[in-house]
């Protein structure tokens, strides 16, 4: 007798069907948990970026003068002590698509002014190839926040050529390739600190200057070991014309082909190649400028709000130096009310909030923003006062300086 399909469930054959489909969706999501490759490729997980591989190249000449001073003999980086801090100057890039349009975010605002608030710059540098006659403009009767971006104090524009091609004849054709060149010029020529324009300081990095390096780089946080282990090029610390900065201005016009995040490759292989001669380079932990990583789980950590939360109560982020105390009782009760936090109900901090405690400079990539779920991927001032989200918490108290000090007015808060 042929057995019917319904028969074959009517004799007990649907269990079988159950606990195989069971099986399979229990393999399928160990394999997604657990292996890089196989989630990478899985048709569900989102396109992320390859991280270049270093390709070879002709380095006839290419360190030519690496060694000789610089032009002006009576520069102070020629004179300067080989042990002296590395310059308080803050650098940004920023090159336009139009060179009739030039407008600046709120976001960008809130990074420049954190550095103008927490790192009380001598300088901050825009190096960019806005016209001189449009800096004023903008200056004066700009949008808003471009005009407010320009006069914080110290904000001073360098102009520069849009840099196009290598000395080779390789076209730099892309804005991240290109701000790689500026930043090594710009670090070489003055030292200081340059940031990526979503780059958020969060404290002074005086003890970082004063250390006693050369640079200071700090590694990125990853969710997929094929990402670790590189260095983070979006916060970087130098002195004027130092070892790193200048080679790796060699290395990028002798390497660069084209291939994106190359100047990632060429940082990191340099800063961990000259991190053996003693004071050349300081290389952080990923916690220092790269709290977060660039893939979409994590930007969603950063992002996404958490309506019904209340503002941030201080016992994670924007935690004060001075109130945690240096003794062996301090410490040990520290540790005693963290571990109160994971225990049933969390007395002090709510599930999702992280801790920036060991973070100097929150590099908050956002490129994936706009599929952060339960948001537009905007950052509004609305968005920042409702301290609803990781980020929100983590920048709030330089937003609220400014309005404070009536920078940002009362009425644009309600």
């Amino acid at each position: 007798m042929v057995r019917t399909l319904g028969a074959g469930f009517h004799l007990g054959s649907w269990r079988r069907y159950i606990i195989a489909v069971a099986l399979g969706l229990f393999a399928a999501g160990f394999l997604y948990a657990s292996f890089d490759e196989v989630s990478a490729i899985a048709p569900w997980r989102p396109t992320l970026p390859t991280i270049a591989t270093f390709p070879s190249a002709p380095l006839a000449k290419a360190c030519d003068g690496i060694q000789s001073a610089p032009a002006n003999k009576n520069s102070a980086a020629t004179n300067a002590d080989p042990n002296a801090p590395i310059p308080n100057i803050v650098h940004y890039i920023w090159l336009l698509a139009d060179p009739t349009k030039f407008s600046l975010s709120f976001k960008v605002f809130i990074s420049v002014y954190s550095s103008h608030l927490f790192l009380h710059p001598d300088r901050i540098y825009f190096h960019t190839d806005v016209s001189k006659e449009l800096w004023e403009t903008s200056k004066q009767s700009g949008d808003l926040w471009t005009k407010r971006i320009l006069n914080i104090p110290g904000v001073t524009p360098k102009f520069i050529e849009n840099p196009r091609v290598t000395s080779k004849g390789q076209e730099i054709d892309t804005f991240g390739a290109k701000s790689d060149f500026i930043r090594a010029d710009a670090l070489g020529e003055y030292g200081g600190m340059y940031l990526d324009v979503d780059a958020i300081p969060l404290r002074d990095v005086a003890p970082l200057r004063n250390a006693g390096f050369a640079n200071v780089v700090g590694g990125a946080v990853v969710l997929r070991t094929k990402y670790s282990g590189f260095v983070n090029t979006g916060v970087w610390l130098s002195r004027p014309h130092s070892n790193l900065v200048e080679i790796f201005g060699r290395a990028m016009d002798a390497f660069y082909n084209g291939v994106w995040a190359i100047s990632v490759d060429i940082l990191t292989d340099l800063s961990f190649r000259l991190h053996a001669i003693p004071g050349e380079v300081l290389i952080m932990h990923p916690k220092a400028f790269a709290p977060t990583s660039f893939e979409v789980e994590d930007q969603e950590r950063l992002f996404r709000p958490h309506p019904g939360s209340a503002g941030a109560n201080g016992a994670i982020t924007g935690v004060k130096t001075e109130s945690l105390g240096t003794t062996c009782e301090d410490a040990l009760a520290w540790l005693a009310e963290r571990e109160q936090h994971h225990l049933p109900g969390r007395p002090h901090t709510e599930g999702w909030e992280m801790d920036f405690s060991a973070t100097y400079v929150l590099h908050a990539f956002d490129d994936d923003a706009d599929r952060v779920r339960g948001w537009d991927g905007k950052i509004t001032l609305q968005y920042v006062l409702a301290q609803q989200s990781n980020y929100a918490r983590a920048v709030y108290p330089a937003v609220k300086h400014a309005i404070d000090e009536g920078i940002i007015t009362k009425e644009e808060t309600v």
